[in-house]
């Protein structure tokens, strides 16, 4: 029998989760090789790429509004997770205490801790991780920008009337 913390509890619950957690890794890893429709867009659709970054931008327009927000640059608005953030505890309903980012980041550290921070909201509330990482959302890669805006929207398109 494996030592135990309590009497229900086995030290061998964590070791699964931890396997659990390199099972994710390797998933994401994996997601990252496949083919979506932001590759297909840059590639055979440019044209409509303006049209899907003019109703992403609407979109996050509309909900950062409510806090008298906006954006009009995807790469540059997004690209300090600042706007992720506050878009998230807006369609979720819930307050992102200013201690646990930084409204105004300098440095390429907070950037990437406020765009991680908003990656792991997005997945709490239940949102697929985009495939992108949260060093190309700082580095202002426009794909991936898009990816995570589209998931995000994806989820809460019905609260823009």
């Amino acid at each position: 029998m494996a030592p135990s913390i309590t009497n229900d509890i086995e030290i061998n619950e964590v070791e699964e989760k931890q396997d659990n957690s390199t099972d994710e890794h390797y998933n994401f890893a994996a997601r990252q090789q496949e083919r979506d429709v932001f590759d297909t867009l840059f590639d055979s659709a440019p044209d409509k790429l303006n049209a899907v970054k003019g109703s992403l931008m609407a979109f996050a327009n509309k909900q950062l509004s409510q806090i008298n927000r906006g954006c009009s640059n995807i790469e540059e608005d997004f690209s300090n997770g600042v706007n992720l953030v506050v878009m998230m505890s807006l369609a979720e309903g819930y307050y992102v205490p200013m201690y646990s980012f930084s409204m105004e980041p300098e440095a390429y550290d907070h950037k990437l801790h406020n765009v991680t921070l908003a990656l792991n909201l997005m997945q709490e509330s239940g949102i697929p991780r985009p495939k992108c990482t949260a060093e190309s959302i700082v580095s202002k890669d426009l794909k991936s920008t898009l990816r995570v805006l589209y998931a995000i929207y994806s989820k809460y398109k019905h609260l823009v009337k």
